[in-house]
């Protein structure tokens, strides 16, 4: 007992800050050289590449909030604290000569990384301590690990062959419905989805739909190839190992569900890929868990909806909507989708498509509300007044909008199971 007591009180903050150091490399980052477990990690492979951070200047970096973390295939990656502008973006591309892809991280990760690399660097110049350097180390892991995340976001196999020749048949004017209903029948996982859909309290159709054409037919192509695109992402993850499909299935036809409740209430009949943004809207879930399962694993379970961003942020880096947004610019999804999936935490901050952005906003929270009536769920809404105000929906109609919701969330759960 004693000698175990000496050695605790002769442990140096280096040691404890070396021990902490190689936990993170060998969590973060297993895909690094090996290194033995007596020797402290190599910290160069820590760090943002010199060459790297040098390509944006440290004016530009302050002004934007954003830090250079990767450059691959011609392109600069980027972490950035707040989504950046159309114009924001021409004017880094044109500072530093090359296309730029800004992936939104944990905003304090990227305020460090700037103090760290330009700030500290330019007015104290390179540690020469190796304790000095472990000091927020954790900022360029993180960042680092963004960059892998994302790069492997973009090996993810093409959407199935059913979509791209349903988008060739629907946008040729000689097509027709039947002529698209042949080639998902062809596909039959996907030609379930559509009739599950279709048959679904949503649409409401007076009678069970169990012929293909008909079901695409009272759809209408447009909606009709919006859940033939969401059904097929979904399928690419059905068979997951590590998330329980079955469930996120379930409130993703809920919040789906809501979408229809939230229109009603907006006055609007429809709006394009709505349905489908909802069926999408928390696909980055099941990207993060197949990109970065461990990490996942660390997130508490217990947790409110609105705080879910941040743990996965604080922990992996980037939250589940950028994951599923990065998804989206790789297969290419309509941008009112793309758009819902990456802001429906935070509506305020989209740019386009920003009534659908609304309405999954809403729908979201709607599908979330944990309580069995109103009166429960009193604060369902709350920080989306914003939202709320776009649509054009008042206090007295957004309780009623979620009341009827309340009382048939039933039929979307009994529609999910089936």
């Amino acid at each position: 007992m004693p000698s175990k007591s000496k050695t605790n009180m002769g442990a140096t903050p280096f040691a404890h800050s070396s021990r902490w150091a190689m936990l993170m490399w060998r969590i973060l980052f297993p895909f690094l050289p090996a290194c033995p477990a007596s020797t402290p990690p190599p910290f160069p492979q820590f760090e943002i590449e010199p060459e790297i951070v040098q390509l944006v200047p440290r004016a530009l970096a302050e002004r934007h909030q954003l830090f250079p973390i990767d450059r691959a295939n011609g392109l600069l990656r980027i972490g950035a604290a707040h989504p950046l502008s159309p114009d924001s973006v021409h004017e880094i591309e044109a500072r530093i000569g090359l296309p730029v892809r800004a992936v939104l991280c944990n905003a304090d990760d990227v305020r460090a990384a700037i103090d760290r690399y330009y700030i500290q660097a330019e007015t104290a110049g390179p540690p020469t301590c190796d304790e000095i350097r472990l000091r927020g180390l954790e900022i360029p892991i993180r960042l680092k690990l963004v960059a892998r995340l994302v790069g492997e976001i973009d090996t993810f196999p093409a959407l199935p062959e059913t979509v791209h020749r349903a988008r060739e048949a629907m946008t040729n004017p000689l097509s027709s419905i039947s002529d698209v209903s042949k080639i998902v029948v062809m596909d039959p996982p996907i030609a379930g989805k559509v009739l599950s859909v279709a048959n679904s309290a949503a649409y409401g159709f007076p009678r069970q739909i169990e012929d293909l054409t008909l079901a695409m037919t009272l759809l209408g192509l447009r909606e009709t190839y919006s859940i033939i695109l969401s059904a097929a992402v979904l399928n690419v993850f059905e068979k997951t190992k590590h998330f329980d499909y079955k469930r996120f299935w379930v409130e993703s036809m809920c919040c789906a569900a809501a979408t229809r409740f939230v229109l009603k209430a907006s006055g609007r009949r429809s709006l394009t890929g709505v349905f489908a943004a909802g069926l999408l809207h928390d696909i980055g879930r099941l990207v993060l868990a197949e990109v970065a399962p461990g990490l996942c694993r660390k997130i508490p379970t217990t947790y409110k909806t609105n705080e879910l961003a941040a743990l996965e942020e604080s922990i992996i880096g980037i939250s589940h909507a950028e994951a599923g947004y990065e998804l989206a610019l790789h297969w290419s999804l309509p941008p009112e989708i793309a758009e819902s999936i990456r802001f429906h935490h935070r509506p305020a901050d989209a740019t386009h498509a920003r009534e659908t952005v609304a309405v999954i906003a809403l729908a979201d929270a709607m599908a979330h509300a944990m309580g069995a009536n109103l009166e429960e769920n009193r604060n369902t809404f709350a920080g989306l007044e914003d939202s709320l105000a776009m649509l054009k929906i008042d206090p007295e109609i957004a309780e009623a909008m979620l009341d009827e919701f309340l009382s048939r969330r039933d039929d979307s759960l009994r529609d999910a199971l089936e």
